[in-house]
């Protein structure tokens, strides 16, 4: 699973919808569609309900958003204090 799946999974979630978030993360609606699908393939279930142009996340879609949601924040809070430390001069 890469890094790059879940933000696009998470722009989705926050757009709920796949061509605003495409554009958010500046690549085109079908590849991000491929991207999600890609993951809801390795996870086994489904993270949205499709509804045309617009998607609804599944319950397990809003749990995983969550728990990633997290996780993304303490991913980048670990560059930032690798970079302040790096800056400090320390290793």
């Amino acid at each position: 699973m890469k890094i790059e799946k879940l933000n696009y999974f998470l722009t989705a979630a926050e757009y709920l919808n796949f061509s605003k978030a495409a554009e958010a993360c500046h690549i085109a609606q079908p590849a991000i569609s491929k991207q999600i699908h890609s993951l809801e393939q390795e996870l086994g279930f489904p993270l949205f309900i499709r509804f045309g142009h617009c998607v609804k996340l599944t319950p397990a879609g809003h749990h995983f958003y969550r728990s990633i949601s997290a996780f993304m924040e303490d991913y980048r809070e670990s560059f930032c204090r690798a970079g302040r430390q790096i800056h400090a001069g320390k290793p």
